[in-house]
């Protein structure tokens, strides 16, 4: 009786392990897939980039100073209180 637990164990065990496996060998080719698309996918943005692309200079298009004073009015020390 003690063998045929020991066997059913390592049966189970063994199932479980190629469970895994399968498992792992999914993911792990799903991942393959997603990276080799997104791979494709930055090549082809790459090539469809303007060539001389140069940065515009920023320059505003109106006066960003602030229009009040954002100074607290009131004191935020629990000491003054």
């Amino acid at each position: 009786m003690n063998e045929e637990k020991k066997d059913s164990s390592t049966s189970v065990a063994d199932q479980v392990e190629k469970s895994v496996k399968e498992k792992s060998d999914k993911a792990e080719n799903f991942v393959r897939g997603a990276l080799d698309s997104f791979e494709d996918f930055v090549f082809q943005l790459i090539t469809i980039r303007p060539k001389d692309y140069s940065p515009r200079d920023f320059t505003p298009t109106r006066d960003f100073t602030p229009t009040r004073d954002f100074t607290p009015t009131k004191s935020l020390n629990k000491e003054d209180k």
